[in-house]
């Protein structure tokens, strides 16, 4: 009988696991995770100071795991606030136009398609 709870109990956790395991359709979480790893990158190849290139990371990777835990309301606002950094940066002389400009629009795209 034991054992039988047990095996019940490790059939349950799978499959408990796995249909929790991404919330959204990974159909629509792609083009936008594939957007917010792009941001990432570009603003580390920025070369901008510790302060901002963390202060832009750090929102963007929690933007990141917004999408995969299918909190989408909370990504489009981590994304506006990205964007709002961007233009606080660039108006501070730190950033500029050119390449705020090419943040701010890969930053608009994925708010485009998570508005969806």
């Amino acid at each position: 009988m034991f054992r039988h709870l047990v095996i019940a109990a490790v059939l349950l956790g799978g499959a408990h696991g796995s249909a929790g395991a991404d919330p959204m359709d990974a159909g629509s979480a792609d083009p936008v995770c594939a957007q917010i790893e792009a941001l990432i990158e570009e603003s580390i190849a920025l070369k901008l100071s510790p302060r901002v290139e963390r202060a832009f990371t750090l929102t963007l990777h929690a933007a990141d795991a917004a999408v995969h835990d299918g909190q989408n309301g909370r990504a489009l606002t981590l994304l506006r606030t990205f964007a709002f950094e961007v233009r606080g940066v660039t108006r501070a002389k730190r950033l500029s136009e050119d390449a705020a400009q090419a943040l701010t629009a890969r930053a608009e795209s994925a708010i485009r398609v998570l508005s969806r």
